[in-house]
């Protein structure tokens, strides 16, 4: 990532101890806005503010001297007590700014334009331990974003319990959302209530403020880390809550982690959320050499079929994958100008009651009986359709992985690169969160080795989308 840097303030040192000290007997300190780090977006409406608070992270919000956020918690608690982070004093910080173009691979604006203005803070404790804790703060003039980087200090088996970035609304207001921890993940229609209402809710969280601006809560950059969720506190205020594995930890880390960006779009019309490239912009540039293979396109499949009892999944009497079937389609497609085919079912493995069966086995390799997957990719390829790969893994993802470089070099060897992949099934493995550390990770890994074989993904039941929806070239 290119970045021009222009450095509006010089490095801050703080002496430890001296306002503490000052303050101890008189109880907790406030949060004094005169005192504050402050960070406005390169149009000036969107101001953060951040200072220590008694030893604590503080940070707040406001949008054209309107208060958006009041000073709200940061951090993180970790497991065993005596490892959490102690009081912390600052030790440096920095300003810069960023302004960049890049282009989109694919997507509805080919250049977007990536102009903040960055706050960078590096904090120490005080006590004998002296471990740093470094924050980023961008500003843009569509939002903010903030994100945590904890560097390798002698730790190898960290583990967060718990994060406590709080966002305090200033006001309340009505919030679009789905309930998290529910089998289906994010696959529930959205419901409408007051913010002060809201138990714990999945994110991108939608808000039309009673101040009267529009807001949306996300993260971008997801990357080897629990999903966020968001937790009503109290009123109208908001807590991160990370999806934990099934033994409870939030986030295993190796002694250093960075958080994905904590973001939160702005706008005075509820069409500028969509229109805001915050997300994309806080992601990293592509590092694919070749894209020559990545393409969108519109597709037909067989698989409504079986979902309304037309075909099974299963062979059978009315098995929707067959040869003879998948030629009727492609020849429908050439018709139509449809220009991919996706069809499920395939492959050996389906039964009847394969929903049911807990960990069951699908094969990535073995045709089912009726089709021949090489003369139906042939036939396509005559008529000028390419084939969508099918992978359902049942949430069985010991027998995908053990699968997977198999399955995805038969495809590649046909010459497809696309892929439909499924996690059906209310847990990974049976056990761990869809949207949970676990869960990223074998997301993640899952993304690397299609990329590998040169195929585009596109996952079913998946994880959410925080910014990595086509790969990026910067200018």
């Amino acid at each position: 990532m290119m970045w021009n840097r222009l450095i509006f303030t010089m490095i801050i040192l703080i002496l430890a101890g001296r306002a503490d000290t000052a303050t101890s007997a008189r109880g907790p300190a406030p949060f004094d806005p005169e005192k504050a780090l402050k960070l406005a977006s390169p149009d000036g409406k969107n101001v953060i503010q951040f200072m220590p608070v008694d030893g604590n992270p503080m940070y707040s919000l406001s949008r054209s001297g309107q208060k958006i956020i009041e000073p709200s918690a940061m951090g993180f608690s970790f497991k065993k007590e005596s490892r959490s982070l102690g009081k912390l004093e600052l030790l440096t910080a920095g300003i810069s700014s960023m302004d960049e173009t890049w282009r989109q691979v694919w997507g509805e604006k080919q250049e977007i334009r990536n102009h903040c203005h960055q706050l960078s803070v590096s904090l120490r404790e005080k006590n004998s331990t002296r471990r740093i804790l470094n924050i980023e703060f961008r500003a843009y003039n569509d939002g903010i974003a903030f994100r945590y980087l904890y560097p390798q200090q002698g730790e190898t088996d960290l583990v967060i319990m718990d994060e406590l970035t709080g966002f305090n609304l200033a006001k309340d207001g009505q919030a679009w959302w789905i309930g998290a921890y529910q089998d289906n993940r994010y696959e529930y229609l959205t419901s409408k209530s007051a913010v002060s209402s809201l138990n714990k809710v999945h994110t991108p969280l939608t808000i039309q403020s009673d101040s009267g601006l529009f807001f949306s809560f996300h993260e971008a950059r997801l990357v080897d880390f629990a999903s966020m969720t968001l937790a009503r506190t109290e009123g109208h205020h908001l807590k991160a809550d990370l999806v934990p594995w099934a033994d409870g930890d939030r986030v295993k880390t190796d002694g250093s982690f960075t958080s994905p960006w904590r973001t939160l779009q702005i706008a005075e019309k509820p069409g500028d959320l969509i229109t805001s490239y915050l997300i994309l912009n806080l992601n990293d540039e592509n590092i694919l050499e070749d894209i020559s293979w990545i393409h969108p396109y519109k597709y037909l499949g067989i698989w409504w079929g079986m979902h309304i009892g037309k075909f099974t999944f299963w062979e059978s009497p009315t098995q929707g994958a067959t040869t003879e079937n998948a030629f009727a389609y492609i020849d429908y497609c050439a018709d139509f100008g449809i220009d991919h085919l996706l069809i499920e079912g395939w492959n050996k493995g389906w039964t009847p009651a394969w929903y049911q069966n807990a960990m069951h086995r699908f094969s990535f390799t073995e045709e089912a009986d009726g089709f021949d997957l090489k003369t139906v990719t042939d036939y396509a390829k005559e008529k000028g359709v390419k084939m969508i790969g099918y992978h359902e893994t049942g949430s069985n993802i010991i027998n995908y992985l053990e699968q997977i470089d198999a399955g995805m070099s038969l495809y590649q060897s046909l010459g497809i690169h696309d892929i439909k992949i499924g996690q059906v099934g209310p847990r990974l493995n049976m056990k761990e969160w869809h949207h949970g550390q676990f869960g990223v990770q074998y997301y993640r890994e899952v993304l690397k080795k299609a990329a590998g074989h040169k195929l585009t993904v596109n996952f079913h039941e998946p994880i959410k989308d925080t910014g990595e929806s086509g790969a990026l070239i910067r200018t």
